[in-house]
C-alpha cells in the first residue's frame, strides 16, 4: 500500500517536470504521451493539482501551464538561497562593467541550474533564463564547474551521451576530457557557441571552503563581441569577483 502511494506521488511530480520553458502548455494526450500513463491516470492527476493551483487551465487552448503556486513555492526557495544574497552584487557589477548579461548558476541532476543573472538595460536578452535548465557540458557555466569536480564525479556525467546543439558542441569523451584539462589549467572554460549558435560565454567556478564547485558564474553575449583579447579581459574580471565571493562563504 505505501509503495503504490509512492508511485502514485512520483508519477504526479513526472506530470509536473513534463512542462519546460520550450513547452510551457500542454495537454492531457501530450503529457500521455510524454509519460506513457493512460489519459485517465494523467487527467486525475491534472484535476487535483488545478484544484490547488499548481496547474492552470487556458481556456483557449484547453492546454495547462503551470499555476501561481509554484511560483509562490519558488519565490520561498528563491529566498532561503543564501549564496545568491552577497554572489548577486557580484555578477550585476560585472554586468555594468561589461554590458554583457552574466549569469549564476548550480549544477543540478547533471544539468545546469540558473539561479540569477543580471544584465543592463542596454543589454538585449530574449527571455530570462532564472530557473532555467541546461545542457552541462556546452554552456560556461557547466564545463566550469565539470572541469574542477572530483574524477568520481566527473566521469560518472561523462556517461551521458551528448546532444549535438550546434557545430561546435563537443560530443567526443576524450575531446570533452581534454577541454576540461585546458580550463582547469587556465582557471576558466568557454563557450565556443557550443549550445546557441552567434552566443559565446566565459565561466569559472565558485568554490566552497573544500574546494568544491558548488556554483559558476559567467559573461554571455553575442559572437562578435568575444575575440581573444575580450575572453581574455573577461576572465581576469570573473576571477576577481570569484575570488571575493569565496572570501565572503562562511
Amino acid at each position: 500500500m505505501e509503495e503504490s502511494k509512492v508511485k502514485s506521488l512520483s508519477k504526479a511530480l513526472d506530470v509536473l517536470e513534463c512542462f519546460s520553458v520550450d513547452e510551457p502548455e500542454l495537454g492531457i494526450t501530450e503529457i500521455c504521451n510524454k509519460l506513457g500513463l493512460y489519459k485517465s491516470n494523467v487527467h486525475n492527476i491534472v484535476s487535483t493539482f488545478e484544484k490547488h493551483g499548481y496547474l492552470t487551465k487556458n481556456p483557449h487552448t484547453n492546454k495547462y501551464k503551470l499555476g501561481l503556486n509554484i511560483l509562490k513555492l519558488s519565490n520561498i526557495i528563491s529566498s532561503n538561497l543564501h549564496e545568491r544574497d552577497f554572489i548577486q552584487p557580484h555578477i550585476k557589477q560585472i554586468a555594468n562593467e561589461t554590458d554583457e548579461i552574466v549569469y549564476y548558476a548550480i549544477l543540478h541532476n547533471k544539468q545546469v541550474l540558473y539561479l540569477d543573472y543580471a544584465c543592463t538595460s542596454g543589454t538585449i536578452m530574449e527571455t530570462s533564463k532564472m530557473g532555467v535548465m541546461a545542457p552541462v557540458y556546452c554552456t560556461a557555466t557547466g564545463k566550469a564547474m565539470l572541469a574542477f569536480l572530483p574524477d568520481d564525479e566527473l566521469e560518472s556525467l561523462l556517461q551521458d551521451d551528448f546532444t549535438q546543439f550546434t557545430e561546435n558542441t563537443i560530443t567526443n569523451k576524450e575531446a570533452m576530457r581534454a577541454e576540461l584539462i585546458k580550463s582547469r589549467k587556465r582557471g576558466y572554460s568557454v563557450d565556443n557557441m557550443e549550445h546557441e549558435y552567434g552566443i559565446k560565454g566565459v565561466g569559472v567556478p565558485i568554490m566552497d571552503r573544500r574546494g568544491y564547485p558548488f556554483a559558476a558564474i559567467s559573461i554571455s553575449g553575442p559572437s562578435l563581441r568575444f575575440d581573444e583579447d575580450k575572453i581574455e579581459f573577461f576572465a581576469g574580471l570573473l576571477k576577481q569577483h570569484k575570488q571575493q565571493i569565496e572570501r565572503q562563504l562562511p
